[in-house]
């Protein structure tokens, strides 16, 4: 009887001791769980106040970069660009059999100051520093028995003066600019920073019949008005003693020239609904001036030498698409004349180049995709073509007009932007001539252009 109690007793007190235990596990398992709960409370509330002394800190960077800016009336702009080329050339007029040339050109570094004044007048002055070489100028010496070009070479590279405009803004409706401005034939003058065409050189149709970023010292009279811009322009003609079969009346930009004259003035109209550069907008401009008040040696020609330009452009983006394009057809009246005084002019020697289009025309159509969302990438990534086409000589007054320079390319390419500032490009193109016995030739080319406002 005895040895039944102890048994019982034990047994007693382990199973309360058991249960003791297990209260005690509970227990204590509840208080981990409470812990960690309260731990991952204050991970939350440490990360919540992290995140608003970060706000709080870019709010207030923010906030005094704005105040900056306000009280900033200055800005600097920059861009450029690097290009390596290897093509087949002509290395003459005469040749049938083209040879390839690889080269590299530091091709522009531009910067562009502007200083606002006021809420009303500001100044704007951009300079070129174009191809890294040496630059040269021309010089017309009157004193020689006929009259005649000499050009001079100077050390440290080619520098131009784009631009040195000074704008009054008079309302949101109507500007003028006035000095050394822009002549908006064309889309080039708009659309001329790196970031803003796809193939890796500047558009040659455009090169091929006007100035690119065509520049003239004027005056331009700016109104807008539920989304149409005109713009009227008086300014500086060219001058025809430099006009050329290659490039027609491109050459005949004054920027050679240490002086320029300005005996016969230049008409520019444009009208252009919508915003170019915002990628969505479309227009036509309209440019006509006389050429041989402006030569030199104005007794070598007959004639007013009148130029007229009509132009049509336009841009498009949606969602992840771009287009662009334009179209230029010009007139030159007296070609003729112009192209036998240029003949006889001493010191031009324009040779098998003489020969002048009294009509020439010239496209472009560039089409665009960003892969960017395709390729899963974390940059845009753009593939494009490009369609460009140039006649320089389409019409000439007497004779037959030589197909020489009568071209159509083809060019497939991507551009990469690593960052929004750095645009890198790739491209492979293929020239096709109407002249019968000449070969299609090819090309490839690299080019890096950077761009940044500060």
């Amino acid at each position: 009887m005895n040895n039944v109690l102890k048994f019982i007793a034990i047994s007693t007190l382990f199973l309360f001791h058991h249960q003791s235990f297990a209260a005690s596990e509970t227990e204590l398992q509840t208080e981990i769980l409470k812990q960690k709960e309260q731990l991952q409370l204050i991970e939350k509330q440490l990360a919540e106040l992290k995140t608003t002394m970060i706000s709080a800190q870019e709010q207030r960077h923010e906030e005094k970069t704005a105040s900056y800016n306000n009280d900033k009336n200055w800005q600097i702009n920059s861009y450029g660009s690097v290009l390596y080329k290897s093509e087949e050339i002509y290395r003459n007029i005469q040749d049938i059999d083209p040879e390839r040339k690889a080269t590299t050109d530091l091709e522009r570094v531009v910067l562009e100051f502007v200083y606002d004044f006021d809420a009303k007048w500001q100044v704007e002055i951009e300079l070129e520093y174009e191809h890294g070489g040496v630059g040269s100028t021309l010089e017309y010496d009157g004193f020689e028995e006929f009259g005649e070009f000499e050009t001079e070479i100077e050390a440290g590279g080619e520098v131009i003066v784009e631009k040195l405009q000074a704008k009054y803004t008079a309302n949101e409706n109507f500007t003028i600019k006035m000095g050394h401005i822009f002549v908006p034939v064309g889309l080039g003058t708009d659309l001329h920073k790196p970031g803003q065409y796809f193939t890796t050189q500047r558009h040659w149709s455009e090169a091929t019949l006007i100035p690119q970023v065509w520049h003239e010292t004027g005056v331009n009279l700016i109104s807008k008005w539920q989304g149409f811009t005109a713009q009227t322009l008086i300014t500086t003609g060219l001058n025809s003693e430099y006009f050329r079969t290659y490039e027609w009346v491109a050459t005949g930009h004054q920027k050679r020239f240490e002086q320029v004259n300005a005996d016969d003035l230049a008409l520019t109209l444009r009208l252009d609904y919508g915003d170019i550069k915002a990628g969505k907008g479309f227009g036509v401009s309209y440019y006509t001036g006389d050429t041989s008040g402006n030569r030199n040696n104005t007794a070598k020609v007959a004639g007013d030498g009148n130029l007229t330009i009509i132009g049509l452009h336009g841009a498009y983006r949606y969602e992840n698409w771009q287009v662009r394009g334009q179209y230029l057809f010009g007139t030159l009246d007296d070609s003729e004349a112009i192209t036998n005084a240029n003949k006889t002019t001493p010191g031009l020697k324009p040779g098998n180049f003489a020969q002048l289009g009294s009509e020439a025309e010239s496209s472009f159509v560039e089409l665009a995709y960003n892969s960017q969302g395709l390729f899963n990438l974390s940059n845009p990534l753009y593939l494009y073509t490009t369609y460009e086409y140039a006649n320089p000589i389409k019409e000439v007054e007497q004779g037959n007009a030589t197909e020489r320079f009568n071209k159509e390319s083809v060019a497939l390419g991507i551009n990469y932007f690593p960052i929004k500032n750095i645009v890198l490009k790739a491209q492979v193109a293929q020239q096709m001539y109407a002249q019968s016995d000449l070969d299609d030739s090819t090309s490839f080319s690299l080019s890096m252009g950077y761009f940044f406002s500060i």
